[in-house]
C-alpha cells in the first residue's frame, strides 16, 4: 500500500457551493439519462460511498530535522473498492439496476518543492509510478463462488487527469452514463497514482485491491501492479486492507 499526503480544500466555507453544484449536475444528468415525464417516472438517487463524514486525504507530508513525521500517502497501478467505510459495509455495491451518472474524488494536494519541512512529492510519484496522476471508476460484476475474490470488468468510465485538480474534490460528470446492475460494485481504477488516500482510520475501513495475494505491500508489488482496464476480462482482487479509505463516490439514478 503507497504511502502519499492529502491536503484537500474542503473546509467548511466550500460545502453549501458544492452542494449547490452537485444538485444542479445531477438534475441535468438525470435529465439526459432518462428524457420524459419526471412526475409520471419518479427518479431515486443514491451516492455510493458516501458516508456520514470524510477522513481528510494524506497529503502533503511534514519534516522534522530530516526524520519524516507526518507520512504522505497515495495509490498506484491498482484498482480497489471499500469493503467497509464509516460503518457502511459494502458501500459501493449497487442497491438497484440503474445509470451511474457521475462519480467524484477526494484530492489532496501534494507537496512539488523540497524544502526543511516537505519533499518534491509530486516529483517522487511521478518517476515511481508514472505521470500524469490519473483514475477512472469500473462497473464489476462479481464471480461466483471465487477464492480469493474474483471480479469482471463490465464497463468503465473514461480516464480523468487529475492533476489539476489536486486539493479539491472534483465532480466527472459521465456524457454516456454507465448502466449498472444491482449487486455489482464500482471500484477505483488508478494507471499511474492518485493522492485520494486516507489511513489510520478505524480497523474497520477496509478494502480489496487488484493484487495477488501475498503481493500487497512491497514497494515491487505497487510498482509491478496492473489495474483492472480490460472490459469483460476477470482479475483477482487478493489484497485486503485495512486501516485505509479510498476516498470516491459514484451517483446512481434508478428510474421505477
Amino acid at each position: 500500500m503507497m504511502i502519499v499526503r492529502l491536503a484537500a480544500k474542503n473546509g467548511p466555507g466550500s460545502r453549501a457551493p458544492v452542494a449547490l453544484a452537485l444538485a444542479a449536475l445531477l438534475a441535468a444528468l438525470i435529465v439526459v439519462a432518462w428524457p420524459g415525464d419526471a412526475e409520471s417516472a419518479p427518479l431515486r438517487v443514491v451516492v455510493l460511498g458516501k458516508t456520514a463524514e470524510t477522513p481528510p486525504p494524506s497529503c502533503p507530508g511534514k519534516i522534522v530535522n530530516n526524520v519524516e513525521v507526518v507520512p504522505c500517502r497515495v495509490e498506484g497501478h491498482v484498482t480497489g473498492f471499500q469493503v467497509n467505510a464509516g460503518g457502511v459495509a459494502r458501500p459501493y455495491e449497487a442497491p438497484f439496476d440503474g445509470k451511474l451518472v457521475a462519480w467524484s474524488i477526494t484530492l489532496a494536494k501534494p507537496s512539488r518543492t523540497d524544502s526543511k519541512t516537505t519533499t518534491d512529492e509530486v516529483g517522487f510519484f511521478d518517476e515511481f509510478l508514472g505521470e500524469p496522476s490519473q483514475a477512472r471508476i469500473g462497473v464489476l460484476r462479481p464471480v461466483e463462488d471465487s477464492k480469493p475474490p474474483q471480479y469482471k470488468l463490465v464497463r468503465q468510465s473514461p480516464l480523468e487527469r487529475l492533476n489539476p485538480h489536486f486539493g479539491s474534490t472534483p465532480i466527472f460528470a459521465l456524457e454516456h452514463p454507465l448502466t449498472v446492475l444491482r449487486g455489482q460494485v464500482i471500484a477505483l481504477t488508478i494507471p499511474t497514482w492518485a493522492p485520494m488516500f486516507a489511513f489510520n482510520v478505524s480497523a474497520e475501513d477496509t478494502w480489496r485491491g487488484s493484487r495477488l495475494t501475498g503481493h500487497c505491500a512491497s514497494k515491487e508489488d505497487i510498482q509491478g501492479g496492473h489495474p483492472q482496464q480490460g472490459v469483460g476480462k476477470v482479475k483477482t482482487y487478493g489484497c485486503y486492507y485495512s486501516n485505509a479509505r479510498l476516498l470516491y463516490t459514484a451517483t446512481l439514478v434508478k428510474q421505477p
